[in-house]
């Protein structure tokens, strides 16, 4: 709720400065990943908020939401010791292109509305957004891949799709 009672907040302001809201999210709001639904979907919900949100006040407020994908943090410790680890299915990317994004995002001459981190990211985003089809396969062979690997079979919150899996080869 933090980004909704901040912007709440400083909406005066930004519309008499016309001023910029940049939201970090994360890919994960555009490509969706297994076994991370409530992380996923937070971010999907801040996305949705910014579009909202220049639908509201975009004639007088620039929006725009960046979408990192991993970044090495202690956010990550937690899902690590569950055994459900993003290595092997997202990529770290380096704190200092999420600042650039950000830096980039408020300093454009107009305001930009999504803006990747990396070209990768740039990548996944668009195949996410146009061919969701094909979004979903590359998730289920990466998942299908780190099952058969073995590297959820500790994961308790993981059994179920590790069984289906199993079951289904």
């Amino acid at each position: 709720m933090a980004a909704w009672n901040t912007t709440a907040a400083a909406i005066p302001a930004l519309e008499t400065a016309r001023g910029r809201v940049i939201f970090v999210s994360s890919r994960m709001a555009v490509l969706p990943l297994p076994l991370a639904a409530a992380y996923g979907v937070s971010k999907r919900a801040l996305a949705a908020y910014a579009d909202a949100l220049r639908l509201e006040v975009g004639t007088h407020i620039g929006v725009t939401v960046v979408y990192p994908s991993m970044v090495a943090s202690p956010i990550h410790d937690a899902s690590a010791r569950a055994g459900l680890s993003l290595d092997g299915v997202s990529r770290y990317e380096p704190a200092s292109g999420v600042i650039d994004a950000i830096v980039r995002s408020a300093t454009s001459a107009k305001p930009l509305r999504n803006v990747a981190t990396t070209r990768r990211g740039r990548f996944e985003m668009a195949v996410a957004r146009h061919f969701p089809a094909v979004a979903a396969a590359m998730v289920r062979k990466t998942i299908k891949e780190r099952i058969a690997a073995g590297d959820l079979d500790g994961a308790p919150l993981a059994a179920g799709m590790v069984r289906r899996q199993s079951a289904a080869t």
